[in-house]
């Protein structure tokens, strides 16, 4: 199964020689000298000079002053030649202390040239100094002057490329990292294309997707999960039968080869894991990424890819696990006569209390997966009791009352933390605020929260639904009943954010009716 199906643009996956001096930016040289004259001779000597296909920007500065503004602002000046003497007879040793201890620039290669050498001795200037040669004005020809360019470049480019690839490897482990703490597929894509475009430091456009195989091993329709920047920004979370088409065939052509892709104006990285998905990172450019970026972008897919691999399978044990709950969960509410959305409701209006209280994401989560079993104990109660319509007992009730030590006897028998939270929920959701609660009359924040939580969600649904002893009550008596249970069954706190977010919360219940 094809998964694009348009073709209508053909690609040159060779940038032309007169693109390639577009998309390159040129080599910045910072000429430093009081004499015009110098300016304009160097600015000759030079036209038409260029380096591994990149050309010259000559910055002029007439004093050191005038540099030190320049290069304050400015990190990406290869060359400095300058002028020893200037507005004072040591200004340009000035300028050289600024840029190698102030500025702490350790990349640019500086020169000095002086037409007073008996000003600034070369022995003593190279020894005390941090420069990297030393030219009387005199001898610099234009050959040797640009002979020295070709050296001071070549030196530029490696230790520009040694720091690249220090801050470059850091930058992927740090970026690794950061996507790895993600939890959801979108969070992930997000963060994969923020590490990624941070890697690069460019101005770029880009988008992440995935293409998931089908149970019988086709190619599924990919989907873009997250998009940012420039013209692929409108295509964050769509198929990719929307996207343009020069860029569905650049994706097709990567998935086809299973192999990154490298365009004029884009590239397209792949990365396929061990269950047949493919990872794809495209990026539009506007400047030539070098080697070492591809470098670096192909081991920062790996290692995304490899995490993706691993997030979809937390997804997975995630979606499974939920599953599981709610099917227990559903069982006993239905031995109880009680629909499954029951358990459902109570979990989401759970999750929104918790939310709205500050709990963190994690225990968010913890409590909306484990509050629908809060009655799982249920299950051990007679049906007599479970389904009588009238008032029970003393001694019913009493029965009725051990569901909270078979609930937690049930869930005892594992040491997940999801079923541990599940226990505690079965443990503490009918204690009440006051202390007037059962089974151990707790009161205030011995209470644990998940208990104190659930609790109120769990009568916020039970008020406005059906049973078998009473009809669904109306949203003005539930809210006043709320209102009265204010620090007697509930926590204050979470009285005021259930009236205050009320919407909220019947907005779920009429989202999943019995």
């Amino acid at each position: 199964m094809e998964l694009f199906s348009d073709y209508r643009n053909e690609i040159q996956t060779e940038p032309s020689a007169s693109k390639v001096h577009k998309l390159l930016k040129p080599w910045r040289v910072l000429i430093v000298d009081d004499d015009d004259q110098v300016h304009q001779i160097t600015k000759l000597a030079l036209s038409g000079f260029t380096f591994q296909e990149r050309k010259l920007e000559l910055i002029s500065a007439l004093s050191g002053e005038e540099a030190k503004q320049i290069l304050d602002s400015a990190d990406d000046i290869a060359i400095a030649l300058v002028d020893v003497v200037m507005e004072t007879e040591h200004a340009g040793l000035d300028l050289v202390r600024h840029i190698r201890g102030g500025l702490n620039n350790k990349l640019i290669r500086l020169v000095l040239r002086t037409g007073q050498a008996g000003q600034a001795p070369e022995d003593i200037v190279i020894q005390e100094y941090e420069i990297d040669d030393y030219k009387e004005k005199t001898e610099l020809t234009t050959q040797k002057l640009r002979t020295l360019l070709y050296s001071m470049l070549r030196a530029y480019r490696d230790l520009c490329t040694i720091d690249k690839q220090r801050e470059g490897l850091r930058l992927v482990i740090q970026a690794s990292a950061n996507v790895q703490n993600t939890t959801t597929m979108k969070a992930y894509a997000a963060a994969s294309l923020l590490q990624a475009t941070s890697l690069l430091k460019l101005d770029v456009s880009a988008f992440y997707g995935v293409v998931q195989p089908t149970p019988e091993g086709e190619e599924s329709s990919a989907l873009t999960l997250a998009a940012t920047g420039g013209d692929v920004n409108a295509y964050s979370e769509c198929a990719y039968d929307r996207l343009p088409d020069i860029v569905s065939k650049r994706c097709h052509d990567a998935a086809k080869k299973k192999q990154s892709q490298s365009y004029e104006d884009a590239y397209v990285f792949f990365m396929a894991d061990e269950r047949g998905v493919n990872n794809l990172l495209y990026i539009n450019i506007n400047t030539a990424l070098s080697e070492l970026d591809k470098q670096l972008l192909e081991i920062y897919m790996h290692n995304i890819g490899l995490t993706f691999e691993n997030l979809s399978l937390l997804v997975d044990l995630k979606e499974t696990s939920k599953e599981l709950v709610y099917n227990l969960a559903n069982a006993v509410e239905a031995r109880s006569k009680e629909t499954g959305a029951h358990v459902q409701r109570v979990s989401l209006v759970s999750e929104q209390l918790a939310i709205l209280y500050g709990l963190s994401e994690y225990d968010t989560f913890m409590i909306k997966q484990a509050s629908p079993l809060h009655d799982v104990g249920k299950v051990a109660i007679p049906d007599s009791i479970l389904h009588k319509p009238g008032k029970l007992t003393e001694d019913e009730w009493y029965i009725m009352q051990k569901h909270v030590e078979y609930g937690v006897d049930i869930l005892s028998r594992s040491k997940r933390k999801l079923i541990l939270v599940a226990k505690e929920i079965a443990a503490y959701h009918h204690e009440k605020w006051d202390g007037t609660g059962y089974p151990n009359q707790l009161s205030g924040e011995d209470i644990p929260i998940s208990g104190r939580i659930t609790a109120i969600a769990d009568v916020f649904d039970a008020l406005g639904a059906k049973r078998s002893y009473k009809k669904p009550w109306p949203d003005e008596k539930i809210r006043k009943e709320i209102l009265s249970q204010k620090g007697k069954h509930f926590e204050p706190v979470l009285v005021d954010l259930m009236l205050d977010n009320w919407d909220t919360f019947t907005e779920i219940r009429d989202r999943f009716p019995d």
